[in-house]
Formats: structure tokens, sequence, C-alpha cells
């Protein structure tokens, strides 16, 4: 439906049963508890992520993706709370551990890329040190062994220098010229004592000119308000990439760039991905950078997962009824699609605090059956790729009352 080519760096990763399994999430649930009522955020989420994987999670505003990302890392605030389920990571579940053993999880081994960096960046702080605090929390070995090749490479300079200068004595009135240029140049080049700080704020300057950044140089003298909000997004982007940890978790990190620098980042977290094997979940609106990008996708409607498979199957072939209504408002540049109007999934995404009985999205469904209304359907695996959380597969549909498609009075009850 979607007419691009897909990315073929990723087809190796078709074949999920063979991978090895690094977070698996079992019928997760987090709700807020306002003044108004319970939001049931996230009711009864799960999936999995393999190692050296990249899923996508896509749905509409309001959906629960956020909550769902938050849960992971336990960052859910007052007045929210996971009230149930499990989050293994590598077999261990991240739900009982006591406070001071997740905080080893959170940055070492689980990255996240805010959405929102204007209230995840530290306002008093400059953007350098912001980002060298990330490489020495979570890169100090590596940042150690790159202090030891820079100081090796300093101390051959300075006996480079010290040759130089000796030479510059016995050279003759035309060679010293020469051999002056070249000493100023070299002693631009020498050093001092280098620290590990140093080391860390050489490598923030080279992440920021790698994300598209101009004068990294000069930019990480500066505070987050001297930049504008694509620039911020940016520096949130290098302050997640920075930690290379086993599983980034990505929460819309390209929705306030220009398409050419969201090229750029998508470029960057899957040459990440290929260089340390590690995993990603993807969090976006836009079904064409989940198409390109990710390997699997679990589309996610008011707190539930409707749809979870490979992406060339749910794209191809999309089976719950949501998923394709996604794909058809899709707009086509055809001359067939000029003669039509730009398909809609009608109705609104509902209140999570008075969600509708049974499958939530049968207000909106053109296909919905009384059963829609009674009994929440389960995620039900249809083949070795696909599972789907729909009424519509169900084996056993002897009850002809239960599968009537709803009446007109039955659905405008439904969306009151």
């Amino acid at each position: 439906m979607i007419e691009v080519q897909k990315n073929t760096t990723n087809s190796d990763n078709s074949n999920t049963e063979e991978k090895e399994l690094l977070l698996k999430v079992k019928d997760l649930k987090t709700y807020f508890y306002t003044e108004e009522g319970v939001v049931k955020a996230v009711d009864g989420v799960s999936f999995t992520i393999n190692k050296n994987e990249i899923l996508g999670l896509v749905g509409e505003t309001g959906c629960g993706k956020s909550v769902t990302a938050l849960s992971l890392l336990r960052l859910v605030r007052s007045p929210g709370k996971i009230i149930s389920g499990q989050i293994e990571f590598e077999g261990i579940n991240l739900i009982d551990l006591p406070e001071n053993q997740m905080l080893h999880y959170r940055g070492n081994t689980i990255t996240m890329i805010f959405q929102d960096p204007m209230n995840s960046l530290n306002p008093v702080m400059k953007v350098g040190d912001q980002l060298a605090e990330v490489y020495l929390l979570h890169q100090k070995e590596y940042l150690k062994e790159e202090l030891a090749k820079a100081r090796q490479e300093n101390s051959i300079l300075k006996e480079k220098l010290k040759q130089m200068k000796s030479d510059l004595k016995n050279a003759s009135e035309e060679g010293a010229e020469t051999l002056k240029v070249q000493i100023n140049a070299l002693k631009r080049k020498v050093k001092g004592r280098i620290t590990l700080k140093d080391i860390a704020y050489r490598e923030s300057s080279q992440l920021l000119d790698r994300i598209g950044l101009p004068n990294a140089d000069s930019l990480i003298n500066r505070y987050p308000h001297e930049l504008s909000g694509g620039m911020r997004q940016r520096i949130m982007i290098a302050m997640g990439l920075a930690c290379n940890s086993k599983l980034l978790i990505c929460d819309e990190p390209t929705t306030a760039l220009d398409v050419t620098i969201q090229a750029q980042i998508l470029d960057m977290i899957r040459e990440l991905k290929n260089r340390l094997h590690n995993s990603v979940l993807f969090i976006t609106h836009s079904l064409g950078v989940i198409f390109e990008l990710c390997d699997r996708v679990a589309v996610m409607y008011s707190g539930n997962i409707v749809e979870y498979g490979t992406v060339e199957d749910i794209f191809e072939n999309p089976q719950h009824p949501y998923t394709k209504g996604l794909l058809a408002a899709i707009p086509k540049v055809t001359p067939e699609s000029r003669k039509n109007k730009l398909a809609i999934i009608k109705g609104m995404v509902p209140n999570l605090i008075y969600p509708p009985s049974g499958c939530r999205f049968h207000p909106r469904c053109p296909h919905a059956m009384k059963v829609c209304q009674e009994i929440r359907p389960d995620l039900i695996p249809l083949n070795n790729a696909v599972q789907v959380a729909c009424h519509l597969y169900d084996k056993d549909k002897s009850d002809p009352d239960l599968y009537r498609p709803l009446t007109n009075e039955e659905r405008l009850e439904a969306t009151i």
C-alpha cells in the first residue's frame, strides 16, 4: 500500500523466531488516578523485542505509546502507576527491582530519547556539559581507552616538537624560516594535560557534527534556550545515541525536524543498530518511517495492541480494521487517487477514563458486531508472523445473534 522501496539492510531480521529475546512485555497495565477518574492509558499491552531488531510502535495521539515507553523504564510520574504486568529484560523482571538496582539499567542498558527536548534539557547547563555528563556516566571505560590514545599521540607530538626546536639551532637561514612555520603549526596541536572531561567534550562535539549540527565546537558552549526547537531535539537524540545501550527507546525523535535531517537521524539509528547489534523501540506517527526503518511493528489503539507482526506482512496484508484504516489514509500520488477523496477513520479516539466496552475500536469500526460491543478480543496469532485482536477472526461464530452487525442505534449509543 505504501509505494516506497523497503530498505534491505534489515531483511535478515524477518525470521524473528530464530532471534534471541531481549525484552518481553506481558499484560502491562499503567493507570493514572486523576480527579475525574482512572485513566487506563496502557491496559494489557504485550509485545517482545529481539536482539538486533527495530520494533515500531505506531498509533494515534493519546493511544498510550509514550506511557508504554516510560513504563519500561519505570519513569511514570504520579498520579500514574504501573498496576500489573511483566517487563522482562534479558530474563530479569524490571518491575520487581528496587530503585537502586533500576538505576543501573537506565542509561547504561536502556536509553530513551524523550519527545519534548524543552522539558528534558537542563536550562542552566551548557549543551556540552550535558552531553559530556552522559559520556562520563555511561561510557567511562571507552573514555579511558580514548584518553590513553590521546595522551600517547600528544606525547609523540611533544617529542617531535622538541626535535624540531633542536634542529632549528643548526638550520640554515632559509631552513629556519620553514621550521619556524612548522613549529608554530605543531604548537597549536600539542595540548597540555589531557583529562577525561576533555575526551568527553571531544566525543560530544564529534557526535553533534555527525547528526548534522553546524559549528559543533561552538555549539557545546551554548545553553538550550539559545537553540531552536529542532536543534534541541537533535541534542536529545545525540544524548540517547551516546549511551550505546542494548535497547534504545525513541519517542517520536524526528517530529520537530525537517525531512532532510530526519533522514540523517534514521540513518544514524540504523547504523548504530548494525554496528552495535543493539535493539530499538521506535515510536512514531509516521507509517512511512515505520516501513523504512523497522523490522516489526505493533499497532496501538486506546491502550491496547491491536495488530502485531513483521512490517512486510502488516503493510502488504493488514488484518485489523484500524490498521487498514491507517494505511488507507496515507495520500498516494497517482492519477487514480486524485479522483477520490482521502480515506479517513471516522470518529475520535475514545476517552480513556470511560473507554468503550468490549473492543475499544468498535464505535469507529465499519465491521463492528454485537460481540465487539460485549467482549474484548484477545491478541491471537493468525500465522507465525502476525497477531491480531479482532473478533472477525474468531474461530467459533456459531451464535448468529452475537456475530450480527451492529444496528445504527447501537452504533450511536456506543459513541455517547
